[in-house]
């Protein structure tokens, strides 16, 4: 595909293959021309909603249909999207719509027994419209799109045609670990061609068809997993939550050919009974990050058949930026994020210094990827950025001889034990590698004489038990003796912040007295 702007990339779509499946939820099913038609709708009684170009459009919804029409819709008339996860409660929801402060919110209600349309209400101010979904998705019967028929196709159309590039299309919000979430402002040009790039590394093929269950809130819901199958021409199937049993159940009816997968989801469908990854042989492409993923967990998943590739990325890069070679090892693709997804570049620096290989340093970024800022708050846009232009990451990286990145950790979450850096990543990895642990987590704990040193917390495999001395000598044998965690909690679970990752706030909360 040629297009530059979302909207582009929808009605080439509808015009290259009319008739083709484009996305799916629980038996309903749209092609890419009756996509087309509903998104075109929607646009239009946004219009007569007074929603014009820059204006907040906001969503709260599960994974659906619904969804990916209001996030069609509102940037191809360019609005600007915003996801609101089903999961916040009230003092996030005030925050995000103080900050934003949208136009319209679309939100289904109730859902999960929680009625969600009274809550917001009572948040939102009286200039806002609230427009309720049910569970049939967005139609030319729901009531919204029926104020849409004053809108001339030639409005519609002049609406469209201004949308620029580099024009903002979504905000994303942070997941607050380091204070009030901020809102990566993601332009079109950042979310289209970030996913054109994808598309390129994992092949159209591999990109026939995916299922969506993440928080439509996240980046990696957004744009890693469906804009870019979206832009392959692929087959989007919604689902509204994680729920393991329905989702192997969906997957061998919809035999999905790309999964973007974390370590979390990996242990998860392990400690299932008598699993075996070589039943998934549809997939195609398996993608895998947001934490560091041990290599016995990769011998099960490689017997799918399909291509495996660690990747790495954040709400500020539009999703994923790095990517392991095809051919790449188990080695390389447990101990490595890899490297930089064409159009993109990676260095590793000390401020604005960069360092020589093999040095741990911070991962930073620029390219087609790069976030326009962050919304309302210029301050932190310009801490965010080097003077020569590269996007700071926060995270510490190295570069190895063989050109791949290891992730380190993030920057601060590095602490030091007696005078000696220790990266928590490192040690979850050797943790990990024993038998019987399922996750690991590790923070700086306060010591006397070390002034810190680090604590590991724990999750074991179904059935299993462990003795800390067991682990601590398990240890001895695979990292110096200063990163061994001096004391351990064992867990059924770790707390989860809302991207899915490990909520290392939550667990430092924990520490013993």
């Amino acid at each position: 595909m040629t297009a530059r702007t979302i909207g582009a990339v929808s009605a080439q779509r509808a015009a290259m293959a009319p008739e083709a499946d484009a996305v799916a939820e629980e038996g309903l099913r749209l092609s890419n021309a009756a996509l087309a038609a509903r998104v075109a709708g929607t646009a239009k009684a946004l219009l007569a909603a007074g929603v014009g170009r820059g204006d907040r459009v906001a969503t709260l919804a599960p994974p659906s249909i619904d969804f990916w029409i209001s996030f069609l819709a509102a940037t191809s008339i360019g609005a600007i999207w915003q996801g609101l996860n089903p999961r916040y409660q009230r003092n996030e929801y005030a925050y995000l719509l103080e900050d934003a402060a949208p136009k319209v919110v679309f939100c289904r209600s109730p859902f999960d027994g929680r009625a969600y349309l009274e809550e917001l209400q009572a948040l939102a101010g009286t200039d806002v419209q609230f427009v309720t979904l049910g569970e049939a998705a967005l139609g030319p019967a729901h009531p919204f799109l029926a104020t849409g028929a004053s809108v001339s196709d030639g409005a519609l159309v002049a609406a469209e045609a201004a949308v620029q590039p580099e024009d903002v299309a979504a905000i994303v919000y942070t997941s607050g670990t380091t204070g009030k979430p901020k809102g990566a402002m993601l332009s079109h040009r950042a979310i289209v061609e970030t996913a054109r790039s994808n598309v390129g590394w994992i092949g159209a093929e591999a990109l026939a068809c995916t299922v969506c269950p993440a928080p439509i809130n996240h980046v990696g819901a957004l744009n890693n997993v469906c804009f870019t199958t979206f832009m392959a021409g692929g087959r989007i199937v919604f689902f509204p939550r994680v729920d393991m049993a329905a989702l192997g159940a969906l997957n061998f009816v919809e035999r999905p050919s790309y999964l973007v997968a974390s370590p979390t989801a990996f242990a998860m469908m392990l400690a299932a009974p008598g699993i075996d990854f070589a039943i998934f042989d549809f997939y195609k492409c398996i993608v895998f990050g947001g934490a560091a993923t041990p290599a016995a967990y990769l011998e099960h998943v490689q017997k799918t058949g399909a291509r495996l590739s660690s990747v790495y990325g954040q709400t500020e890069t539009t999703g994923m930026f790095t990517y392991t070679l095809v051919g790449a090892s188990l080695e390389v693709m447990s101990e490595t994020i890899g490297q930089a997804i064409p159009g993109t570049e990676i260095r590793i620096a000390d401020g604005e210094t960069p360092v020589a290989p093999g040095t741990v340093g911070e991962i930073q970024v620029r390219g087609v990827c790069v976030m326009s800022g962050y919304y309302n708050k210029p301050e932190a846009t310009a801490e965010a950025f080097t003077a020569d232009g590269w996007l700071r990451t926060g995270d510490l990286g190295v570069v190895r001889e063989d050109g791949n990145v290891v992730f380190s950790g993030r920057l601060k979450e590095m602490f030091k034990s007696g005078g000696y850096n220790v990266y928590p990543v490192e040690v979850e990895l050797a943790i990990c590698e024993h038998p019987e642990v399922a996750q690991a987590a590790v923070v700086a704990a306060p010591h006397p004489t070390f002034q810190e040193v680090g604590h590991g917390f724990i999750v074991l495999k179904a059935g299993a038990a462990l003795d800390p001395a067991d682990l601590k000598a398990f240890l001895k044998e695979r990292i110096a003796d200063y990163k061994i965690p001096k004391s351990w909690t064992v867990l059924a679970g770790f707390p989860a912040l809302a991207n899915g990752k490990v909520d290392k706030r939550a667990l430092a909360a924990c520490l013993p007295v």
